[in-house]
């Protein structure tokens, strides 16, 4: 049971951070297998107008898109036995020019292929996807981890490919049994008053809000499998809740328990980070704070969320924000994460 002394405690360091100026607006919850809470602070727009974050409000996924659906429609897919971690993703995108990439080194960032597209900016869509698909390999960067959203856009590719659209499968696979009534790509644009609101970019006409701030997911339509889901906190303590009850929810079995067992493994021994299937898994060069299991989950989105789910420890805490609002130049967050951490795992102290 959560400790509510020990809650009020991270509710006020939560304040502090909104108040330091570690973005305009938060929202944080804590997920045990039996329990939740969960807590808005600051504003999700600060300019032109303020308004206040709620828990119905949207929040750009930003990278925690790759972990939180990509990573979750790929390992539904290699349950239904399309794919597994071997096949190469030239075997799905034969224009792909890179033979021998597969599934696997494209979930745990080894593939060896660069962080960005260069020049992409000045693209079209077609043309960036055509330039992912002669993408080459960086010598420096084979058998190493090496984060590049590339190997998303393939895998969101991937998913397409099979499954005729990322966006139209992860709804029939992920949001609707989970519940994740609030989760989607392009929201609607009578929702966009619910959307935080991100970065003042001119180019795109003044605030992001409502529409994927990522640059590359945009010139893609909104829909990637490296950026673009928008989520709600109640949403996104579903789906925290069925990886921290075994990939069970409300009694129905939601991912097989060989599943499961990939993502509590290191895929990436013996190479310069920890990697599981997408995640991040108990490497203490990232913000874990300090008292992170074995077997402990971990991703952040450049606007400001993040995700951690231990499942040695039974807990989950998901920290929403748009620090990126109305300048990426804000970068206190990243200090703010472990300690937030730490005070989460305070919380399952007995009173």
């Amino acid at each position: 049971m959560l400790n509510y002394k020990k809650l009020k405690e991270l509710d006020g360091w939560l304040r502090h951070f909104v108040e330091e100026g570690a973005a305009p607006g938060m929202c944080a919850a804590l997920v045990t297998p039996n329990e939740k809470w969960m807590k808005c602070y600051g504003l999700r727009q600060l300019v032109p107008n303020p308004e206040p974050a709620t828990l119905d409000t949207l929040w750009d996924m930003a990278s925690c898109s790759k972990v939180v659906v990509t990573a979750t429609c790929i390992m539904k897919l290699i349950e239904e036995g399309m794919i597994s971690l071997d096949t190469r993703i030239h075997e799905i995108l034969p224009e792909f020019n890179q033979t021998e990439i597969t599934i696997q080194a494209c979930l745990t960032h080894s593939s060896g292929l660069p962080a960005d597209i260069n020049g992409y900016k000045q693209m079209t869509s077609e043309e960036m996807i055509a330039a992912a698909m002669k993408i080459e390999q960086e010598a420096e960067w084979i058998g190493k981890v090496h984060y590049s959203d590339v190997n998303f856009i393939l895998l969101g590719m991937v998913i397409e490919r099979l499954k005729g659209s990322l966006d139209g499968y992860a709804k029939e696979l992920m949001f609707q049994p989970l519940q994740m009534e609030n989760t989607m790509y392009n929201p609607d644009h009578s929702l966009a008053d619910r959307c935080a609101a991100y970065e003042d970019l001119p180019a795109r006409g003044g605030i992001v809000r409502g529409v994927v701030h990522d640059g590359k997911a945009f010139k893609l339509g909104g829909v990637s499998g490296h950026a673009g889901v928008f989520s709600t906190i109640e949403d996104l303590t579903h789906y925290v809740d069925m990886m921290l009850n075994n990939g069970i929810w409300h009694g129905h079995r939601f991912f097989s328990e060989k599943t499961m067992e990939l993502y509590r493994t290191c895929l990436t021994e013996g190479m310069n980070e920890k990697r599981s299937v997408g995640w991040v898994i108990s490497d203490p060069n990232y913000a874990l704070g300090h008292h992170f299991s074995e077997h402990t989950l971990f991703h952040t989105g450049f606007s400001g969320p993040s995700i951690l789910i231990d499942l040695d420890r039974h807990l989950g805490c998901i920290l929403l924000a748009n620090r990126v609002h109305p300048t990426r130049e804000n970068r206190l967050i990243l200090e703010a994460r472990n300690i937030i951490h730490d005070a989460a795992y305070e919380c399952l102290k007995g009173e």
